[in-house]
């Protein structure tokens, strides 16, 4: 089993509650706001999710599976196993190499099935 690295930067997340334009995260003895568009993607690892934003990483006991139930299909998108990520801030598909590119930050793989689906969520989301 996997053993998940905790970055120094990084919140872990005791419980969560979501509305409209926010999700309300239980860290570390406090609550944090988290607004929904401020999340560029999160990252799978066992049952626990890593949750990406423009300045902090927050470390979640729920899975992957669970935010996806819970946040916009339309805006977030299943590319990989482990990757959901916000189509807000993809920059860039690259079919040739199974990649998003961010206007930050490492490339993240795209699986082949999910492909096609992520083109045409990122030209759709893109023309909106």
């Amino acid at each position: 089993m996997k053993h998940l690295a905790i970055p120094p930067n990084c919140s872990t997340i005791n419980s969560l509650e979501l509305n409209n334009s926010s999700i309300k995260l239980h860290a570390s003895n406090r609550l944090v706001s988290l607004p929904i568009n401020k999340i560029v993607r999160l990252e799978g690892d066992c049952n626990y999710t890593v949750i990406h934003t423009q300045n902090n990483i927050y470390i979640s006991s729920r899975t992957l599976k669970h935010f996806e139930g819970i946040l916009d299909k339309n805006t977030f998108v299943r590319v990989h196993k482990s990757h959901l990520i916000n189509m807000q801030f993809v920059r860039e598909v690259q079919p040739n190499n199974n990649e998003i590119k961010f206007a930050e930050g490492k490339p993240i793989e795209v699986s082949r099935r999910k492909l096609k689906e992520v083109i045409r969520k990122f030209e759709t989301y893109n023309k909106v």
